[in-house]
This record gives structure tokens, C-alpha cells and sequence, in this order.
């Protein structure tokens, strides 16, 4: 039986080994990408990495354990622009119905015709988040991978406070250990309501002085990743139904973030 996008699944007595794969991906422009693809199964995270056009870096971790998902970004700098060197952000967000299939699953596929372009069945469409915390060391306490992965980002590590509760504290610790651990944007910098007389913080985009604290935001698209699996029914006699296949999805993320300065944000056009 030829299985769906030449994947198969190899299942044997032995332990799954981690999985790093190399896949040639279309996006929606029509160019073709590079995307790797790891799993960690001792670990149980899995990374999605890609080299945009455009220059920028994304690399997208999964952490199944803790629930969280971090998305670090590397944008370079644009020299006519006036900027130098680039800018390493990091977004946490709570991951416990991330639709990616979990590392155990994943090391077990094995890629068919390494050559093929391939195009995601299923389109999931954008998911926003407005960060309103600097995770500070929050981001060690929550995910031991994820404070790896993020390292980079130094203080442009950001989540949403409203997350917090979500995740799980881990041994020994309560849940006010995560809360201690992250800085609040300011106040002007989360709500709409001015009627104190202290003005909003608009966005980077509409913002024309460089001095300026404003609200940067960011875009990235993840164009093709294995979110789930295929299930094939036995024959009449066989019974039970088994594994056959993955699906894979297409989806977009925007996310909102303040900034002291709108030149500290490189993508406010």
C-alpha cells in the first residue's frame, strides 16, 4: 500500500530513535523552502526550523512534557534602514493542544522520495497573540528546553501572564513561582483605557518617531508540519484499525509585542 505523502511508519520491538528530517517545502508565494524537521524523544520536544526568504531565521519548539511552544525568530538587519548587526525575539506560548504529533510518533516516520516538493493538505489559518510579560527566568522554570532554545533572545523573551496559569507547576514549586519570575509590560501598554489622562501605546507601524515606546508585531507562517495522524481500518477480518499515514497542515501566527523604542523594532513596516 503506497502511504500518504511517500511517509511511512516503521513499527518494530525497538526503541524509536530521534528523527531529523530535511523536507522541500512550497509556500503559498509558490517558492520552495527547506524546513528540518527534529525529534527528541528522550527529551520529548520536537523543532521545525527554516531560513525565510527574506532572510529571516524561525525555529519553532515544541515542548510536549511542559506544554509550551517557543517560536524564536532571528531577523536580520536592514542597512539601509540605518540598522546593523540582527535581533534574536522568542515567543512562549502554552502549548497543551499543540497539533503537531508528539516525538515518539514522530521518529518514526521515515521520508520516502527525499527530493519531492511538498504542499500541506490542510490550511489552519492564523493564530494571534498579544504578549503582555517578559518571561525573564520564567521561561527556566517552565521548560529546561525551551530556556535552551530561547538563550539567544536574552531579554526579548515574551509570553502572555494569562498563560501562566495554564501550565503546570513543576515539582516543588507553586504557581506563583512563574508569576515572580516575569515583568509585566506597562500598564499604558495593556489596556485601550486612557480615561487617566496617561495616552495608549499605539502601534510601531503608525508610529514616526524613532524615541517612541510602541507596538511591534510580527508575522510568521509555518508552511508545511505533520499535525496529526492517519488511521486505516483493518480488514473485515483484521479487527482493529492501525496507522497509515500523517496529515499535515499549513498554519500563520502573528504576534503583538510591546517595545520602549520603535526603532528597537525591525518589522513595524
Amino acid at each position: 500500500m503506497q502511504l500518504h505523502t511517500s511517509f511511512i511508519f516503521l513499527y518494530t520491538l525497538f526503541q524509536p530513535i530521534n528523527l531529523q528530517l530535511l523536507i522541500n517545502v512550497k509556500n503559498q508565494g509558490g517558492d520552495v523552502m527547506q524546513e528540518n524537521i527534529t525529534a527528541n524523544v528522550s527529551e520529548d520536544t520536537v523543532i521545525l526550523d527554516f531560513l525565510r526568504l527574506d532572510g529571516v531565521y524561525v525555529s519553532q519548539l515544541v515542548d510536549f512534557t511542559n506544554e509550551v511552544e517557543a517560536m524564536k525568530v532571528v531577523i536580520p538587519a536592514e542597512e539601509e534602514l540605518g540598522q546593523s548587526g540582527f535581533q534574536t525575539l522568542c515567543f512562549l506560548t502554552h502549548a497543551a493542544q499543540a497539533d503537531f504529533i508528539a516525538p515518539d510518533a514522530m521518529a518514526k516516520l521515515r521520508q520516502k522520495n527525499p527530493g519531492t516538493v511538498r504542499v500541506a493538505e490542510e490550511d489552519k489559518g492564523w493564530r494571534q497573540t498579544t504578549a503582555t510579560a517578559w518571561a525573564g527566568r520564567a521561561v527556566r522554570l517552565l521548560s529546561p528546553a525551551a530556556a535552551r532554545h530561547c538563550a539567544p533572545a536574552r531579554d526579548h523573551i515574551y509570553l502572555r501572564t494569562a498563560d501562566l496559569s495554564r501550565w503546570a507547576p513543576r515539582p516543588g514549586m507553586s504557581q506563583l513561582s512563574y508569576s515572580a519570575e516575569v515583568t509585566p509590560f506597562p500598564a499604558n501598554a495593556l489596556s485601550a483605557d486612557t480615561s487617566d489622562g496617561k495616552p495608549g501605546v499605539g502601534p510601531c507601524v503608525a508610529e514616526n518617531d524613532t524615541s517612541k515606546e510602541c507596538i511591534c508585531h510580527i508575522e510568521v507562517c509555518v508552511n508545511w508540519y505533520p499535525c496529526g495522524l492517519k488511521y486505516c481500518k483493518g480488514k473485515p477480518q483484521g479487527g482493529m484499525s492501525y496507522r497509515c499515514g500523517i496529515k499535515t497542515c499549513h498554519r500563520c501566527y502573528r504576534y503583538h509585542y510591546y517595545v520602549l523604542r520603535r526603532d528597537v523594532c525591525l518589522t513595524y513596516t
